[in-house]
């Protein structure tokens, strides 16, 4: 069963309390991350209290305190955001109290939020070294601690309601809240002054019943009012209301008022009661159930992102798998040579489906950022133009365009994502268009500071209703609900576009018609740039870069034959290493010109790894340290920059950057050393 359904199947049985939902997370946790101990405390003042916990350990019971600075908890809570480490033993953090402590190797926890505020965290741990943890383990604890924010919310205000209506059921503790009271045959109102100022009225004014019935906004709320009261007075009922009322100063606010029917001594009858101010108490009430709703939107998007992948994965993977296949049997070498290309294409397919699906979850986490530098757009643009003629040659249609750029146009931007925005509006127009053909415009207009950037992209294609231009920006919206099935893809690729244009402070306009096509502009303000300094153009080939002593340093035994494949095209034949720490070995046994280090390695990662060698000055002067990863986002790339790493090659390795990156450490050598 998968993750979300046995989570969907734990939150929502009705017959559980809350504790009991909690403890049975804690322990499907246990399972999902093969740990031991499992924690929700709450934190204050540098106090970590267990609140929840489900251990074989008997020292670890509810009400447990411990210092935060002695729990890993306290990283968790210093980055606001879930952490994890598989083994602590070898990382910087074993030094740590917690590890000297009680040895624990592994740990993935989340901050737990209330609002704006930080109840704790929800943590698990156990004393074993575990398998490294994934993306997806960070996204399920997270869930973890969205859902406890919100139940301990629900539960801190359900709480603070009961004990509002026992202190209100005494009318001698109401006071503070506001009382009232309402003389039957005189029909006059007797308000305390808390009451009055509640409803921002003067101490010395008098109100009557009508004059009350007037501050009360919905005509349903002055009914039942006029209903509670009559069933006090004929059947003897006490009632408990929330009104929406308007104060003598026009604010609006929300009050609980309670009321009972009375006989006095002498027979008199009068109604009487208590108003409290429960604004903030229905703004929370109404946050929750906004949070609930947000986290329920997000466990669909989560079921729906993973049915989409599963289903628009196979495809290229299935192109892979079976080309390759199809070329080991094969002995036609211009077959052979066509296999390959197909399975290629499909690992450009695959690729820009991970880009996709890794894009939305930045945007989920709101980590979407743009790599701001001087570009040259009009070659951009050019080359897109070229692209985009093969593209729409494939499918057999029709490809024009209307390019009025200078030819040096300096602006900031971020090439990639602006590339992003209009291959990916292209790609849409060719892929929804069977005839016709799709056109391309692009003009700039100067202002004193900057460039208006101005994008038209029109096709003839199947074209989208006035409901799938409401929704199109949203994921997994595709149009009509046959657009999907019949033309595939994630349906990202148009909220990925709308959040960089916004990023840009551009927007983006949409006039389409069912079977006539559509048609969008795009307006991006870009800030001009000074022309850089001219630089020696990317080798476009092979070179001989044999001068280089290189040293690979990866786990990965197929990335390891990748990086040998392509680096022996420059007649360079490096030495590996599985881990940083032989790479460290390495560096002290040999003079090397470039290493190239991954990332995420067992035993040292390539951070560590990087660092020490740094710090030990193993390295010619000259010689950089490549950092091989996935992950090209900015937080990731101040983190490799703050060790030293201040180029990286992205996985799946591109053969073009790989010889820039060649190409810029022979320039860099020393005159004696080439």
């Amino acid at each position: 069963m998968s993750f979300l359904r046995q989570f969907h199947n734990i939150v929502s049985k009705q017959e559980l309390s809350t504790e009991e939902k909690i403890q049975a997370l804690l322990r499907f946790g246990l399972d999902v991350f093969d740990l031991e101990i499992a924690i929700v405390s709450q934190v204050t003042d540098n106090k970590y209290t267990i609140v929840y916990v489900e251990s074989d350990s008997p020292s670890l019971t509810p009400k447990c305190q411990f210092d935060l600075e002695g729990t890993y908890c306290t990283h968790t809570l210093k980055a606001n955001k879930a952490l994890s480490f598989h083994h602590a033993g070898s990382s910087s953090i074993a030094s740590h109290p917690c590890y000297q402590n009680f040895q624990l190797e592994s740990y993935i926890g989340a901050p737990i939020h209330i609002a704006n505020q930080t109840f704790g965290t929800i943590n698990f741990s156990a004393a074993k070294i575990s398998n490294p943890f994934t993306t997806e383990h960070i996204d399920y604890v997270e869930l973890f601690a969205q859902w406890l924010g919100c139940e301990l919310a629900r539960m801190e205000s359900e709480s603070k309601f009961k004990i509002n209506y026992k202190t209100l059921a005494k009318m001698e503790q109401v006071a503070s809240m506001g009382s009232w009271r309402i003389d039957i045959y005189s029909n006059q109102v007797f308000w305390s002054d808390e009451a009055k100022r509640i409803h921002q009225l003067e101490l010395d004014s008098t109100l009557s019943l009508n004059e009350w019935f007037s501050l009360i906004n919905e005509d349903v709320h002055r009914q039942a009012f006029s209903s509670a009261i009559d069933n006090a007075l004929n059947n003897g009922l006490p009632w408990e209301l929330e009104l929406q009322v308007t104060t003598k100063l026009n604010k609006e606010i929300w009050v609980s008022c309670h009321g009972e029917k009375t006989i006095d001594q002498d027979g008199e009858i009068y109604l009487i009661g208590s108003l409290q101010n429960i604004t903030k108490d229905v703004e929370l009430r109404r946050n929750l159930q906004q949070q609930k709703l947000d986290a329920e939107k997000l466990l669909n998007e989560r079921s729906l992102l993973l049915a989409k992948i599963s289903h628009e994965m196979r495809t290229p993977l299935n192109g892979i798998n079976g080309m390759l296949l199809s070329a080991l049997d094969e002995t036609d070498k211009n077959k052979i040579t066509e296999h390959l290309q197909l399975a290629l294409r499909s690992t450009d397919i695959l690729t820009g489906l991970v880009n996709e699906i890794l894009d939305f979850s930045k945007i989920s986490q709101e980590g979407l950022s743009l790599t701001h530098q001087a570009c040259n757009i009009s070659p951009l643009i050019e080359d897109l133009v070229d692209l985009s003629k093969q593209l729409a040659s494939n499918k057999g249609i029709d490809f024009s365009s209307d390019i009025k750029l200078p030819k040096t146009c300096w602006v900031t931007c971020d090439p990639l994502r602006l590339n992003q925005i209009i291959t990916n509006l292209i790609s849409n127009a060719v892929k929804f268009t069977e005839y016709g053909g799709v056109s391309l415009k692009v003009h700039s207009q100067s202002r004193s500071d900057g460039v208006d950037l101005f994008i038209n992209v029109n096709d003839t294609g199947i074209g989208m209703s006035p409901t799938s231009i409401q929704y199109l920006f949203e994921p997994f919206k595709q149009g009509e609900d046959e657009v999907g099935s019949h033309f595939g893809g994630t349906g990202l690729g148009m909220s990925i576009v709308k959040e960089l244009i916004d990023l840009m402070q551009g927007t983006i306009d949409i006039t389409s018609a069912m079977q006539k096509g559509s048609q969008f502009r795009v307006f991006i303000p870009l800030k001009l740039a000074p022309k850089p300094a001219i630089k020696k153009p990317l080798k476009q080939h092979n070179f001989d870069a044999s001068s280089l002593n290189v040293l690979v340093v990866e786990d990965n035994l197929i990335n390891l034959k990748v990086m040998k494949v392509f680096l022996n095209k420059f007649n360079i034949a490096p030495h590996t290493a599985s881990n940083g720490e032989i790479a460290i070995k390495q560096c002290e046994l040999n003079k090397y010109d470039i290493i190239f280090m991954d990332s995420m390695m067992p035993v040292m990662d390539g951070l560590t790894a990087a660092k020490i060698i740094f710090d030990r000055k193993l390295l010619p002067h000259h010689a950089p340290i490549i950092a091989m990863t996935a992950n090209t986002d900015e937080l990731s790339k101040r983190h490799l920059s703050e060790v030293g790493m201040t180029d990286m090659l992205p996985k799946p390795i591109d053969f073009m950057t790989l010889g820039n990156l060649l190409s810029k450490c022979l320039e860099s050598m020393p005159l004696n050393d080439t």
